[in-house]
């Protein structure tokens, strides 16, 4: 059984509702973008996609050695990781893979609001996965952009919690895809800097507006405030302060890992 086998099977077990599934393109590899409510959202989020996917994880669900949790990414996730913590040259790095899979034919789901929050609201989305489409498309590859409205009922939810029977109570939203070429236009054809940040913020404005429109929330014109963590986790579970880790030696160690991960994801799933 494959990992989407495994997905498909988990969504009907636990009664999660998918809204839309037979509206969702797949003559493109796609660009997911959704709220975040709890660590879980990971896994729910690709049960309700009807064709192998990419996760974009934070780097510490992936490399932190808590082998219970890091299992459970590995058996059900093909993951990538977003070091959020470790500066720009950190997090193009893994953007740069994360565009390497879309121009493989190979879709990535992604959290724009960066962390979850307990909040009944939609924060503004960073511009990461529209720096992902358009890096895509400059090397001649078209992707959906794509916002998905996860939903997730539980009075005592644990937001923390990787449990499978923790009894929450999901729904899952799958919107229209956002038509992104006048923003790409804007974007490759203005000199001016400002111009050009509004067009990679529109893509992921509008989806996560939509995305509070359709779950009745508030959507709040700001970002989630992340405490910096101050340093960087790499592949073998090692942390290194984030000033010690803008080292060539650091930085190519970290590349390396990206490059072996996004090989292998490639080999299993590019079309």
């Amino acid at each position: 059984m494959n990992k989407l086998e495994q997905l498909k099977r988990l969504r009907d077990e636990l009664g999660i509702v998918v809204n839309n599934l037979d509206k969702y393109p797949i003559d493109a590899p796609s660009i997911v973008i959704a709220n975040h409510n709890c660590l879980m959202d990971i896994f729910y989020l690709p049960m309700a996609i009807p064709n192998e996917s990419v996760s974009l994880v934070s780097a510490r669900l992936m490399y932190k050695k808590e082998v219970e949790r890091q299992k459970m990414v590995y058996d059900y996730l093909y993951p990538m990781p977003i070091e959020a913590h470790g500066g720009k040259v950190y997090s193009d790095m893994c953007l740069k893979y994360a565009s390497e899979l879309i121009t493989n034919n190979v879709g990535v789901n992604i959290f724009p609001e960066g962390a979850y929050v307990e909040e009944n609201v939609i924060y503004k989305g960073r511009t990461g996965a529209s720096r992902i489409l358009f890096d895509a498309r400059e090397k001649g590859k078209y992707a959906y952009f794509i916002p998905v409205a996860i939903n997730v009922k539980n009075d005592n939810l644990d937001m923390d919690s990787y449990s499978l029977s923790n009894g929450n109570k999901v729904e899952i939203s799958i919107l229209e895809p956002i038509n992104c070429e006048d923003f790409y236009y804007a974007y490759t054809h203005s000199n001016d800097k400002e111009d050009k940040n509004k067009a990679l913020h529109m893509p992921v404005d509008i989806g996560m507006m939509e995305i509070a429109k359709v779950l009745k929330r508030e959507y709040v014109d700001e970002y989630i405030k992340l405490r910096p963590k101050g340093n960087v986790i790499f592949e073998d579970g090692s942390v290194v302060d984030t000033k010690d880790a803008q080292s060539e030696r650091y930085i190519t160690y970290y590349s390396d890992s990206l490059n072996t991960q996004s090989k292998k994801i490639i080999k299993l799933l590019s079309k």
